[in-house]
C-alpha cells in the first residue's frame, strides 16, 4: 500500500498509509483539510523509534521516541519539505568549524540562520492553496461548510443523494 506524505501549510509534515490519494485525504481530514496541503506518494520511506527507558508522561499512549529516519527520506525530507532550511542547512556547515573551536557568537550566528530558515520554512505556504471547490453547488456548499476534502465532500452527497432516492415512495405506493 503507498505511503502519502502531507506537508502541511503551516510546516508540520504527516505521513499516511493508503490505497489512494482520496483516502489518504480522507484519514488526513482527522489533522485538517488536506485539499489546501502538499500531498504526494512517498517512493520510500522509513523511520524508526526507540522505547523509552522511563515513562516520563502518565498521558503518553505509547512510549516511545522518534530516534530518526532512513537515509532517502531524510533526502525526501530535505529535497520535499523543508528546502528553505537544507540549503541554510549545507551552507552553515560548508562554513561552520569541523572542530570544536566555534566562539560562542559564531555559534549564536548559526543558530540564528537556521531559526531564520525554519520561520521562513513555516511561513512559505501558509495560506498559498485554497481548496479546489466543487462544479457541483451541494458538494461545494458542504466543502465550506465542514472544510472536509473535495473528495469525502463528493462521497458525503453521493450517499445522501443516494439514500433520498432510496426512500422515495415507489409508483405502485401512490395512490391513484
Amino acid at each position: 500500500m503507498p505511503l502519502f506524505i502531507c506537508r502541511w501549510q503551516n510546516g508540520d509534515f504527516s505521513a499516511v498509509s493508503a490505497s489512494s490519494r482520496a483516502e489518504a485525504l480522507e484519514l488526513l481530514d482527522e489533522v485538517s483539510n488536506a485539499d489546501v496541503a502538499d500531498v504526494f506518494k512517498a517512493k520510500r520511506f522509513m523511520v524508526h523509534f526507540q522505547l523509552k527507558k522511563q515513562i516520563d508522561d502518565v498521558e503518553d499512549p505509547v512510549p516511545v521516541d522518534l530516534e530518526g529516519f532512513g537515509e532517502e527520506t531524510y533526502d525526501t525530507l530535505r529535497e520535499r519539505i523543508y528546502p528553505v532550511y537544507s540549503k541554510a542547512s549545507m551552507r552553515v556547515h560548508d562554513e561552520f568549524p569541523a572542530n570544536d573551536d566555534v566562539t560562542k557568537e559564531e555559534y549564536d550566528a548559526v543558530v540564528k540562520v537556521l531559526n531564520e530558515a525554519l520561520v521562513t520554512e513555516r511561513m512559505r505556504n501558509w495560506d498559498s492553496k485554497r481548496p479546489e471547490l466543487s462544479d457541483d453547488p451541494d458538494v461545494a456548499e458542504l466543502q465550506k461548510q465542514a472544510d472536509v476534502p473535495r473528495p469525502m465532500a463528493e462521497q458525503a452527497v453521493k450517499e445522501r443523494r443516494r439514500r433520498a432516492i432510496a426512500e422515495m415512495p415507489s409508483q405502485s405506493d401512490k395512490v391513484q
